[in-house]
């Protein structure tokens, strides 16, 4: 038995975790998030933030439709389409974290931030692990989303001001990922059908 083989032998225990990446969660997230941005710093920050996240989006739709509608790929690295829950988790719940935990006590905050390193991981872990993706796709998932959130601390967020209690944030986000968690929409479904459309009886591999 493979370590991929061993580790999808989990795959119930696994699907309770790729559910804190489902975008039926984080998109309503994000809408918090950038609500809370505009009310409580500068606007400029939340269309940043915005921004980025959408850029994020259209990388994803993009690579997916080369590959289900143009049918490429890079296959010699396994990678076919990237996974889109670890791209937002990485990007989402980082940004969460660096706003929630800024004025924490720095030992408070290197547990926070191991905390969500570790919950971002698992949601990539658990991507192949219900054979939602490959590693690749998890991987560069999971790297695009840091490089992102990467430029929104850097550039961004780095010398905000926050006039609104975080509490305004946390609170309505825990909310939401109540509510939404366990609600589940394939969007990769759309992406096949424009791709059988393209290309009639054609396998992929997702």
């Amino acid at each position: 038995m493979t370590f991929v083989e061993y580790v999808r032998s989990f795959a119930s225990e696994w699907w309770r975790i790729t559910l804190l990446g489902e975008p039926t969660m984080l998109i309503p997230v994000a809408v918090v998030t950038i609500v809370w941005l505009w009310a409580s710093c500068a606007r400029r920050i939340a269309l940043v933030w915005a921004g980025l996240l959408c850029l994020g989006g259209a990388l994803l739709v993009a690579q997916k439709l080369l590959y289900y509608v143009g049918g490429i790929s890079l296959s010699s690295i396994r990678l076919y389409t990237m996974s889109g829950h670890s791209l937002a988790a990485s990007f989402i719940y980082g940004s969460l974290i660096a706003i929630i935990a800024r004025e924490w006590p720095r030992a408070l905050k290197y547990l926070a931030w191991t905390a969500v390193a570790a919950l971002v991981l698992a949601i990539g872990v658990s991507r192949v692990a219900v054979a939602g993706h490959r590693s690749s796709e998890a991987i560069s998932g999971l790297a695009l989303g840091t490089i992102l959130l990467g430029c929104f601390l850097h550039y961004s967020w780095r010398g905000a001001r926050p006039r609104v209690s975080i509490w305004a944030l946390a609170i309505p986000c825990l909310l939401v990922m109540i509510a939404t968690y366990g609600h589940v929409i394939e969007f990769e479904n759309i992406f096949r059908y424009l791709g059988r459309l393209a290309h009639p009886g054609s396998r992929f591999y997702h």
